[in-house]
């Protein structure tokens, strides 16, 4: 099941629940194939977006990255919300949606450049889940991973932060620095996500540890058991690398988002005793290569195009401005302050 915008469906698809006006009248019931009629009612009634049945037709229809985005943080809202409320989670969404993010690491070729775009969609730890679901995938395939694998690894990014949903508005969207009480308590979102994931029997004990384990690292600083070594789980590992890469690269309510070049050299040094070496550092050498020909904004505030990457040195290349060309890997003077375009 999935939540799907109404100009993207066709006719003959099936409604995955029932469908309320917005005076709670039923409009549609569950399980109604949907006609031309239905559709042109449905916009008459301004009616956005439905849940239907039959998502494997959507996911092969060659949808744009920017509505299945779209659908998935409507779904993920959705299905974090009533968790918080206490309803459970429901086998057809989480599976669905994983699958049709999938389907768009598969086909999107510009991958990084459009979940730049779709940053300050929604909330923040809803956009955070939709892309580190994205990002654990693409590592997945990096990784050679098969594709059953693939789709646990985006149900453990799509879910690893949920959590969060039990923590205390004030605390989870404070812009100022934590105390360490508020601290402790935000530290509990990796329990209580675990706790919640591992009630259910189609949920994978590998993406409850990650919920459980994402923020552990292998010297003892992370949480919540400060846990030492390297953890043998992928979805553990992958998930801890994507839920840094994203957070630093994203806007936060007590941080600025920092340049793709900033969070890498960031997993680079994390990679020294704190997250898995084989994980950042696949991730390491394969992020820079997607910025070549991107726009970049340089510290000293000139605009210029990355035109070559160093494999040795991937987070310092070669920049273009104008007729100038900058190598910062031997000047440490200037970086990269934002990828533009």
């Amino acid at each position: 099941m999935l939540k799907i915008k109404v100009n993207s469906l066709k006719p003959g698809v099936t409604l995955g629940k029932d469908l309320f006006s917005y005076d709670s009248t039923l409009l549609l019931p569950k399980g109604t194939i949907i006609t031309r009629e239905h559709l042109d009612s449905l916009h008459m009634r301004n009616i956005d977006d439905v849940f239907i049945m039959d998502s494997k037709a959507v996911v092969k229809s060659g949808r744009q990255f920017e509505d299945v985005y779209s659908d998935s943080l409507s779904v993920v809202r959705s299905f974090m919300l009533e968790a918080k409320l206490g309803k459970p989670l429901e086998f057809e969404e989480i599976s669905d949606i994983t699958g049709l993010l999938l389907e768009q690491v598969f086909e999107a070729n510009d991958l990084f450049r459009q979940m730049r775009l779709m940053k300050d969609k929604d909330d923040y730890l809803f956009t955070h889940s939709v892309n580190v679901a994205l990002l654990c995938i693409l590592m997945g395939r990096w990784l050679k991973c098969d594709r059953e694998t693939l789709k646990e690894l985006g149900e453990a990014g799509l879910l690893h932060d949920i959590g969060k949903v039990f923590i205390d508005d004030s605390i989870l969207n404070k812009p100022d620095k934590l105390t360490d009480t508020e601290y402790e308590e935000i530290k509990k979102h990796t329990l209580q996500g675990y706790n919640l994931l591992s009630q259910y029997e189609w949920i994978s004990t590998n993406v409850a540890n990650a919920a459980l384990m994402h923020h552990e690292r292998a010297d003892g600083s992370g949480y919540p058991m400060g846990t030492k070594g390297f953890s043998k789980n992928l979805c553990v590992s992958v998930v801890a690398v994507a839920d840094v890469y994203d957070a630093v690269t994203s806007n936060r309510v007590y941080s600025s988002k920092r340049s793709p070049y900033t969070a890498a050299e960031i997993l680079w040094q994390e990679s020294f005793g704190k997250l898995n070496p084989e994980i950042s550092k696949v991730f390491y050498d394969k992020i820079t290569n997607f910025y070549v020909g991107n726009e970049v904004l340089l510290s000293n505030d000139e605009i210029g195009v990355v035109i070559y990457v160093d494999p040795s040195q991937p987070t310092r290349p070669i920049v273009m401005v104008g007729d100038n060309f900058y190598n910062l890997a031997m000047d440490r003077s200037v970086t990269i302050l934002e990828v533009i375009d």
